[in-house]
């Protein structure tokens, strides 16, 4: 515990918002826009994909990256959204976590609670 706390917690060069999500609503729309968008319709369009079409394509995805960082950096990119959520969203998965956030950050909501709704929310669906 004593390294995670001087390596993480207490630690200058990592901030909290580096390496925790807490409170922090991750954009998977994103990821799932490129993967039926772009990547699909320029990658799979006639049947499986060869591996070694798919490696390149991969390839070619990921020497973007840098750029995507330098944007994120910069604030000309922004994938998170803050703690409030506008009323309609109330009924998503996520409108509901944040929710449960708001409980415990209020303290009407213990840690395993917390836990346990978001793992109820999160489980994989009934066959």
């Amino acid at each position: 515990m004593d390294y995670i706390y001087r390596t993480w917690i207490r630690n200058t060069v990592f901030p909290i918002d580096h390496w925790s999500v807490f409170v922090t609503a991750i954009c998977t729309n994103i990821v799932i826009g490129w993967h039926k968008g772009r990547f699909n319709t320029r990658v799979a369009t006639r049947g499986p994909v060869p591996f070694y079409h798919l490696i390149k394509e991969l390839y070619a995805e990921a020497t973007g990256i840098p750029l995507q960082l330098r944007m994120v950096a910069e604030g000309a990119i922004y994938m998170y959204r803050a703690l409030e959520v506008p009323e309609e969203e109330n009924q998503t998965d996520q409108g509901k976590v944040f929710g449960l956030w708001e409980q415990y950050c209020q303290r009407t909501l213990s840690a395993s609670h917390l836990f346990q709704e978001c793992a109820i929310i999160y489980r994989p669906p009934a066959h």
